[in-house]
């Protein structure tokens, strides 16, 4: 994976589940990412430690609390916090000022694996029940407490050929949703995923759509 690619995943990550913070009492540049232990605990033990020593040089190790179901990853570095926030992260509360990097808009590549990193770790492959022809309908999601960033990555998909909504939740967040096979074998070809969560929803709804169409036949 090159370089600036692997940049753009790790940093659709942070967007994702991290945040960069620093404190007033003791200057601490504190750079954080974190996800479910019994779900992720692979992603950021394994994956996310291996794009951060491709991209910056750093090693960095994942824990879990022992309190809560969490795995994270927690350190401080002044020189890499500075240049995520170069990089286009804003630092302390995110969500009113969360934006895609302009390091990722510099191509598609970059935006389509910014868009995996998000993924990753703010979305999820649900399957419903139908009661017509499949077994289970999937649906592609992202969830996020900012509008206008989810909104400007449901327009990078649509110019993608994906199609998809946004609509409003609970405790104010937003909800993106790509719906149906077209869009799931769409994302599998151009996105994809590195979180083995992920990647085995994306394997049962494969074979609910082999099924169907067997049905079909």
């Amino acid at each position: 994976m090159e370089k600036d690619v692997a940049c753009a995943e790790l940093l659709g990550i942070l967007c994702g589940d991290g945040c960069l913070s620093n404190s007033s009492v003791q200057v601490k540049y504190f750079i954080y990412c974190s996800g479910n232990k019994l779900k992720d605990a692979d992603y950021f033990k394994r994956y996310v430690p291996y794009l951060f020593c491709k991209v910056f040089g750093k090693r960095v190790v994942a824990k879990e609390r022992t309190d809560e179901n969490t795995v994270y990853i927690k350190f401080s570095d002044k020189l890499l916090f500075s240049r995520l926030h170069k990089l286009g992260l804003p630092v302390g509360y995110k969500y009113d000022k969360l934006k895609i990097p302009p390091f990722v808009n510099k191509s598609k590549a970059r935006q389509l694996v910014f868009i995996r990193g998000l993924f990753d770790t703010d979305g999820c492959v649900v399957l419903s029940k139908q009661h017509r022809t499949f077994a289970y309908y999937p649906r592609i999601e992202i969830c996020s407490k900012s509008f206008h960033f989810l909104s400007s990555i449901l327009a990078i998909l649509r110019r993608n050929d994906f199609f998809g909504s946004l609509s409003k939740q609970g405790k104010g967040y937003y909800r993106m949703e790509l719906p149906g096979f077209e869009n799931l074998k769409r994302w599998l070809f151009l996105i994809g995923t590195s979180n083995k969560r992920n990647l085995l929803k994306f394997e049962q709804a494969s074979k609910t759509y082999l099924n169907a169409s067997k049905v079909n036949e």
